[in-house]
């Protein structure tokens, strides 16, 4: 049994083994469904083109994406792991009102993945014109904070201090990716790198956080699984 104010080390594992298959699962899909675009590009290109058919009413090209279902389930499946790893980490967390801002935020990641998967960038009216780039930025703002948050409620915790340092590095990355990705957008002007750049920096930071902290807890876990108890 975990003492005050140590972390609960079942809850802790669970949720990186969540953060762990949505991460990789997301990552899986978007190589899949970008080995299907004839001419897509990693960084020139949107990760929602990926999940589009017919006409992206943001620059009004042409999009044909053989695979989107496939991509549009990684989306899916990457709110719902990262939602029920928070919801697992706020278990093993000790306690603290910040737990429940931490999964707050990943709550937004969650919808944002959620609307984003759902409705797709390929309509220029309705509802999809709206709903898609709103949980875009829900999708990346909400992840991003809430990779910042977890490695605040992180501090104080031997074990997890790279994935508290890779939390604050990868966050912060995160959110200028995500303003820089606005200028871009709005201003259509590439501001060092291409807009899909841009993208994919905001949202690389988030699965690669848990990743990161997936595998700082998962190795901390085997090497304490491994230990000869004390008599």
């Amino acid at each position: 049994m975990a003492r005050a104010g140590e972390l609960r080390r079942e809850p802790l594992i669970t949720a990186a083994t969540l953060w762990a298959l949505g991460s990789t699962w997301y990552l899986i899909s978007e190589a899949v469904a970008a080995s299907a675009f004839p001419g897509y590009s990693y960084t020139r290109d949107y990760i929602s083109d990926l999940g589009a058919v017919r006409e992206d009413p943001l620059d009004e090209r042409r999009i044909d994406s053989p695979l989107a279902e496939v991509m549009n389930l990684g989306f899916l499946h990457q709110g719902l792991f990262y939602l029920l790893g928070a919801v697992f980490l706020v278990r093993a967390l000790p306690g603290g009102r910040g737990r429940w801002a931490f999964l707050a935020l990943a709550v937004v990641h969650a919808i944002g993945n959620g609307l984003v998967g759902t409705f797709h960038s390929d309509r220029a009216d309705g509802a999809a014109a709206l709903l898609h780039p709103t949980g875009a930025v829900m999708a990346i703002l909400g992840g991003n904070l809430a990779t910042i948050a977890a490695a605040l409620l992180l501090r104080g915790h031997a074990r997890t201090r790279f994935a508290r340092i890779a939390g604050f590095t990868l966050g912060g990355i995160g959110l200028t990716s995500l303003l820089a990705l606005g200028f871009a957008t709005t201003s259509g002007t590439s501001v060092l790198f291409a807009a899909g750049t841009w993208e994919r920096g905001s949202v690389y930071a988030i699965t690669a956080w848990q990743l990161v902290a997936a595998t700082v807890v998962l190795t901390a876990g085997c090497a304490r699984t491994g230990e000869v108890p004390a008599r």
